[in-house]
């Protein structure tokens, strides 16, 4: 594959994993306030913790994510300047 094409798909790549991070981000927010909710309003303890155990998940979900936008940049980074990504 030619270096041009493989930076652009890479790039493709980026990006839809930017889009997942922002949606993930979003997810989380939005747990944390169920969460608030459910378990300061509702006095539903139980789904509280059900809650947030998703948050926790959630939350690791999106730190790996984040590493691998910071990884695949890097490698994308190394193919723009013609060296071999690490993999």
């Amino acid at each position: 594959m030619e270096k041009e094409q493989k930076i652009k798909e890479m790039n493709t790549h980026l990006e839809q994993f930017k889009q997942m991070s922002f949606r993930a981000k979003a997810r989380i927010e939005r747990l944390a306030e169920l969460s608030l909710v459910i378990e300061d309003d509702l006095k539903l303890n139980s789904f509280a913790e059900r809650v947030s155990d998703l948050f926790s998940i959630s939350n690791q979900f999106e730190e790996q994510l984040e590493r691998l936008i910071s990884d695949y940049e890097i490698a994308r980074n190394r193919v723009a300047l013609d060296e071999e990504p690490e993999e």
